[in-house]
């Protein structure tokens, strides 16, 4: 006989029947990645995590005779409801086995929390808010799984797609080889040009970084303050993030662009932790950790992911950010090379971007992946 259940998650025993509903579904596929334990009992922790604490947050677990099989989060996010008043909740860290009643069933119960709370759409997937991991992967199956992006087979967009969902914006990644890369040498040529604004540029370390990543969040909540419902980071959660990127980061690689002492632009790159996190089946402890540490900041990572780079709206369209954005790019690639980094993926940008689109296409390089939000109106 067949129990299919879905169950909300309300203590630990539920958290670890939701990470073990991921495993269930990837962990044969050679692709995927597995996020770190940790970091989801952190994220679905109130006491510990500021987003979930000052907001509805709801994981479910679908379960077969007792077993795992799949999972989904439900969110109601008070900035967004806040500032975009378009009555959407959010669905997102789908998980699940290649079955049309699992899917179901997981989205059934996590549309019901919504409208419980008056949302007229639910909208997704986002793991938890557009700031994290965004969108469902459907196309470019067999590209690396890269760090902080969604990893999903095929199956996961039939199946929701059959539940009523439709697209409303795809995200899309671009990978540069580094070594194809002649955009350092065409940047140092016109900036050294007469009439080039003098442009300085500021790298991240451990020893500011507390303070300088301040000035990274500011700049950051402005530049994109005007996407595609995006909301911004709270003080709390941006400390929450620096905590959890530091060990995995390089400082000197996140970069801020000056002009006459005042912030124009941002640029972050950092290593694949992906890579790194392969074999280790999301366990940091006991050996975990050094592992990942090791292969990261001694043995090197072939990829590097640039997940952020803005100009903050004063400057928009002008020729300071122009030679700020260059020249922040072109410092990434030099960095890259040098730590022998065969490729960079510039993820995500909106797929109706098309400056952005066409000026990481001039790098050059090709598009990999794309990531699909998905929309569906709640009756």
């Amino acid at each position: 006989m067949d129990d299919l259940r879905v169950v909300p998650v309300v203590d630990g025993r539920g958290i670890e029947w939701f990470i073990a509903a991921a495993h269930r579904a990837q962990s044969g596929n050679p692709r995927w990645v597995e996020p770190v334990h940790d970091e989801i009992r952190l994220m679905f922790n109130p006491r510990r995590t500021p987003f979930t604490r000052e907001n509805a947050v709801q994981p479910f677990v679908a379960l077969r005779n007792g077993e795992p099989v799949g999972r989904i989060v439900a969110t109601v996010d008070r900035r967004h409801i806040a500032k975009f008043n378009d009555g959407s909740g959010f669905f997102g860290f789908i998980e699940a086995i290649d079955d049309r009643a699992v899917f179901a069933g997981l989205f059934g119960e996590a549309e019901q929390f919504l409208k419980a709370r008056g949302m007229k759409k639910a909208r997704g997937p986002f793991s938890l808010t557009i700031n994290h991991e965004s969108g469902l992967l459907v196309h470019g199956f067999d590209e690396p799984h890269v760090v902080r992006t969604n990893y999903a087979p095929a199956y996961y967009a039939g199946h929701i797609e059959a539940l009523g969902y439709a697209k409303a914006m795809d995200l899309l990644a671009y990978v540069c080889r580094v070594a194809g890369s002649d955009l350092p040498g065409r940047v140092a040529r016109v900036a050294g040009s007469r009439g080039a604004p003098r442009i300085e540029f500021h790298s991240l370390s451990l020893w500011n970084w507390g303070r300088d990543f301040e000035r990274v969040l500011k700049l950051y909540n402005d530049a994109w303050s005007d996407n595609a419902w995006a909301t911004p980071l709270s003080d709390e959660e941006a400390k929450l993030i620096s905590r959890l990127t530091l060990p995995v980061s390089r400082p000197s690689w996140i970069r801020i662009a000056t002009f006459e002492g005042e912030d124009v632009a941002v640029a972050a790159q950092i290593p694949d932790a992906n890579e790194a996190l392969k074999g280790l089946q999301g366990r940091l402890w006991p050996f975990g950790f050094a592992r990942l540490l090791w292969r990261i900041h001694v043995r090197g990572t072939r990829m590097t992911r640039a997940p952020i780079t803005g100009v903050a709206k004063k400057w928009r369209n002008t020729k300071v950010a122009a030679f700020a954005v260059s020249g922040l790019v072109a410092r990434s690639i030099e960095d890259a090379r040098k730590a022998g980094v065969e490729e960079i993926e510039y993820s995500w940008m909106l797929g109706t971007n098309e400056i952005a689109l066409n000026s990481v296409r001039s790098l050059p390089a090709r598009h990999t992946r794309t990531f699909r939000i998905y929309e569906k109106a709640l009756r």
